[in-house]
């Protein structure tokens, strides 16, 4: 069984999705420590000066996990980031179709960011034509059988010793910045063999001149529609 884990982040970029497929299972781990600078709760689309963030609005206290934040009950940010995505993409001929799959999502969002963000997770991966399933962390408790197996607590890597054991996974897929904390060979040990995921980001026609890479999966799925999307996504091997 073959596994990947990242934080559930705000209308992920392609990479993020590539990982999702070439797995078994993938872990949204929505109990890691959410920080303003990361990506749970924004990321970038195409517009004509350049990218541009949309950011989810949210209220949190220092050190709480993803799965505790709150998102702004008081700023209509879902009607401004789907205008927005309508202005930047009024040339594509995707646009209504694609915002209209988002739509649900963003105005009628829950209380929560995680409320928000992986319910959005489900419906990229669906229009993608993936069908890994999504394991949630908070959901199956795996911060609680960290600390039951290794009460203390003692690196990142005995965390996804942990996670793995518990799913009866021995094949992990980590992202290349894992490299600067992960233990290979204490994974080895514990029967885990360990691939990282070395992702070329495809170059693809933007609406706007030059290519911009690393941003959110919608600008694609707007500039290419769902079937041309399936086909940049499939053609990294």
């Amino acid at each position: 069984m073959r596994v990947a884990g990242i934080q559930p982040g705000y209308l992920p970029w392609l990479g993020y999705f590539d990982q999702m497929r070439r797995v078994d299972a993938f872990i949204v781990a929505d109990e890691m420590q959410f920080t303003s600078s990361g990506w749970a709760h924004r990321n970038r689309v195409r517009g004509p000066q350049g990218p541009h963030w949309l950011t989810v609005p949210v209220h949190y206290a220092l050190g709480d996990p993803i799965c505790r934040v709150r998102v702004s009950p008081h700023v209509a940010w879902g009607q401004r980031h789907l205008e927005l995505l309508d202005h930047f993409y009024r040339r594509s001929p995707f646009r209504e179709g694609i915002l209209g799959q988002l739509e649900p999502f963003l105005l009628h969002p829950g209380k929560r960011l995680v409320e928000v963000t992986i319910p959005l997770l489900h419906q990229l991966r669906n229009l993608l034509g993936i069908s890994t399933p999504l394991l949630v962390s908070s959901e199956l408790g795996l911060e609680r059988v960290y600390a039951e197996t290794f009460p203390d607590k003692p690196s990142p890597t005995h965390r996804i010793v942990a996670f793995m054991r518990h799913l009866g996974a021995d094949r992990l897929l980590q992202g290349e910045t894992a490299r600067s904390y992960l233990d290979v060979e204490l994974c080895r040990r514990y029967g885990i063999e360990v691939e990282f995921h070395h992702y070329q980001h495809p170059e693809y026609p933007q609406l706007f001149h030059p290519f911009v890479s690393h941003l959110s999966v919608v600008d694609l799925l707007l500039c290419h529609g769902i079937a041309g999307a399936r086909r940049v996504l499939s053609s990294v091997r």
